[in-house]
């Protein structure tokens, strides 16, 4: 049995045919869908490259998984120049395939899975709340207004119409985005589940820390991936560290990956002469140096403004973090209302610091609920109800 898997993404195949990702993806994420199905066929961007490139360190390809490349593009523009192109792939790939699961929302996943739901037994897997991922001020594109309005529309529309839906929150997204189970019940045709995207092993979770009485300066980590918009919430970050600043609190901040807008967010903090405590280290690729550097930071702060369930602040609260997060999307269903402002509120922001980087015993105590809470999106048990949701599909495909 043959799925087809869009993912919107960027990879880049080397001249040994071997496909490699810079980001969260590698060969541990496309084969946890081998668990029901004998192969994979991957839908993604990819470019051909003539050499090795050190920033693409994680192998994606392996056994039972392959890549059916999509034109490498950028932005709206670019879309729509290789609308044609990927018209032409899901007419090709979906003749290889026996069912479909589009990770969505984007464009490509949009225009893949209008087609395919009409085609073939089709699955959903729902990452990330268009309306809020697209609010104003938050995407560098003249069409962010369209984007938001269509994406939206779009992602409703299609939730009630294919066969499954598996959702990165609980209860949020459904909410918001309901499918046919939610409207109508289910039944072998239709049906639903909610999972993280999350890729958390047993060997990353680390014990609670135990913060100091003494400790008077204090490691904020922030990390996204993609520094690219203001979605994930850093000009909030430094405007809090700036209040804090006068306030004589010795904070310094640490902004995990890379970007077109670091050069922006640094003059952003020079101009509130914070410069000296904002620091940009690039992307860290491999697991094991995000491990460490999350665990020597002391409080992981993420004000972001659009999220399904974010991977990062679960990997943060798996290593024993105390967390800062907004009270959007799926968040609640990971912090308590405490640790949680209101997007865009930068001086509720700088309290929740301040708050706990004044009492170390209130560290202490969000530390071991960070790790007790993370417990819940380890890898062994996320893939059950994966692996329940991908063997419905499969059944579903096996019987058309």
């Amino acid at each position: 049995m043959k799925l087809l898997l869009v993912v919107d993404n960027h990879l880049i195949r080397t001249p040994d045919g071997k496909v490699w990702s810079k980001g969260i993806y590698d060969y541990s994420f496309f084969s946890r869908y081998l668990a029901a199905f004998e192969k994979v066929n991957v839908a993604i961007r990819i470019k051909d490259v003539k050499k090795e490139y050190n920033g693409y360190p994680n192998l994606c390809s392996g056994p039972g998984v392959n890549f059916l490349p999509i034109p490498d593009f950028y932005g709206i523009k670019g879309y729509l120049k290789n609308y044609i192109s990927v018209k032409r792939a899901i007419k090709k790939y979906s003749e290889d395939c026996d069912c479909a699961i589009v990770r969505i929302p984007s464009a490509i996943g949009f225009q893949f899975a209008s087609k395919l739901r009409l085609i073939k037994p089709l699955g959903l897997e729902v990452v990330v709340d268009p309306w809020d991922f697209a609010a104003p001020k938050m995407l560098k594109s003249k069409f962010r207004p369209f984007i938001r309005v269509l994406w939206t529309y779009k992602l409703k529309k299609l939730c009630k119409e294919v066969n499954g839906v598996a959702y990165v929150t609980q209860f949020a997204l459904q909410e918001r985005y309901p499918s046919y189970v939610h409207l109508h019940g289910e039944s072998k045709k239709y049906f639903t589940s909610y999972y993280s995207s999350a890729n958390i092993k047993e060997d990353f979770y680390m014990n609670p820390k135990v913060y100091n009485q003494k400790k008077k300066k204090f490691q904020i980590i922030h990390v996204a991936n993609a520094i690219n918009s203001f979605v994930k919430g850093h000009k909030e970050l430094i405007e809090a560290i700036s209040i804090l600043k006068d306030k004589d609190i010795e904070l310094s901040v640490k902004f995990v990956g890379d970007g077109e807008l670091i050069p922006h967010f640094e003059e952003y903090a020079k101009s509130l002469e914070v410069e000296n405590r904002i620091n940009f280290v690039g992307r860290i690729p491999d697991r094991e140096s995000m491990k460490q550097e999350l665990r020597e930071s002391d409080l992981f702060v993420f004000p972001t403004h659009g999220e399904g369930l974010p991977r990062v602040l679960i990997e943060a609260m798996a290593v024993g973090l105390p967390c800062i997060s907004t009270n959007i999307n799926g968040i609640p269903e990971l912090l308590k209302e405490e640790f949680m402002v209101e997007v865009g509120d930068v001086e509720s922001l700088a309290q929740k610091i301040e708050k706990l980087t004044s009492n170390p015993q209130l560290l202490t105590e969000a530390s071991k609920a960070s790790v007790e809470k993370a417990q819940q999106y380890k890898e062994d048990i996320l893939q059950i109800r994966r692996k329940e949701f991908y063997s419905q599909l499969k059944n579903l495909a096996s019987t058309n």
